[in-house]
């Protein structure tokens, strides 16, 4: 099963930055989300929101992203 970017913990992301992950690599290992339209949702100019953590965890989730733009509704 694939794992999606807003599904990580907050440890894992920091042990993908302190294994020096790229970009590039992070787009290659984790789909953005099925209701997302944006080609380049992890990139640093991407999503601001789902590159966010609050109190360790993603913020993202559908309900959170009906509001946007890029939302496939």
């Amino acid at each position: 099963m694939i794992k999606y970017f807003h599904q990580l913990r907050y440890e894992e992301f920091l042990w993908l930055i302190a294994e020096g992950t790229t970009w590039d690599e992070l787009r290659a290992s984790f789909p953005p989300p099925p209701w997302c339209k944006e080609p380049d949702v992890l990139h640093p100019l991407g999503c601001w929101s789902l590159l966010t953590f609050d109190n360790g965890r993603c913020r993202v989730n559908e309900e959170f992203c009906r509001q946007c733009e890029m939302y496939k509704g």
